[in-house]
């Protein structure tokens, strides 16, 4: 059995390559730095509600971008967070500091997740309706049509026919 080999990838913070276990952007080294410095983050933005990304960035060594992920990826979450920290939300681009949608985003989402549902269940409902089955009798007048008053014709024919009354008049 062939193993797999993973691509390799730069460090976002120190710039050396490594081989991420999943979709890491930094290397062993720089994401332990990082996760023991997201609790200085946390208290300091805890001690000082409201500071600017500027200060907190500053006081932790982190970069503004990396203060930004953690914000995305809900790790600040309960805290107050200066509208610097704010990244766009995807559905109406006002700037959020926590989730991946605004409130009034989510919001419309979870209405529209819960259409589609609903319109499932019709669906469903509707393909498993007992359905009448047809005679012989109408199945034989559907597809000759007896039924109509004028019988059935061929494409061809109906051209014919409407070539030759065109030359008519």
């Amino acid at each position: 059995m062939a193993s797999q080999l993973r691509p390799m990838k730069m460090c976002a913070g120190c710039g050396t390559p490594f081989t991420p276990l999943a979709d890491e952007d930094f290397c062993y080294k720089c994401r332990n730095t990082t996760n023991s410095k997201e609790a200085d983050v946390i208290d300091y933005i805890r001690d000082n509600p409201g500071v600017s990304i500027l200060d907190v960035s500053r006081r932790t060594k982190l970069s503004k971008n990396t203060l930004i992920k953690m914000a995305h990826e809900g790790r600040f979450a309960g805290l107050i967070l200066n509208k610097d920290f704010g990244y766009p939300c995807p559905g109406c681009g006002k700037l959020i500091t926590f989730g991946t949608y605004c409130p009034e985003c989510f919001q419309m989402l979870k209405k529209d997740v819960k259409k589609a549902g609903e319109y499932n269940t019709f669906k469903m409902q509707e393909l498993n309706r007992p359905r009448k089955m047809m005679s012989d009798d109408e199945l034989f007048d559907m597809f000759y049509a007896k039924k109509n008053k004028r019988t059935a014709r061929t494409f061809s024919e109906g051209m014919q026919e409407e070539i030759s009354s065109r030359k008519k008049k």
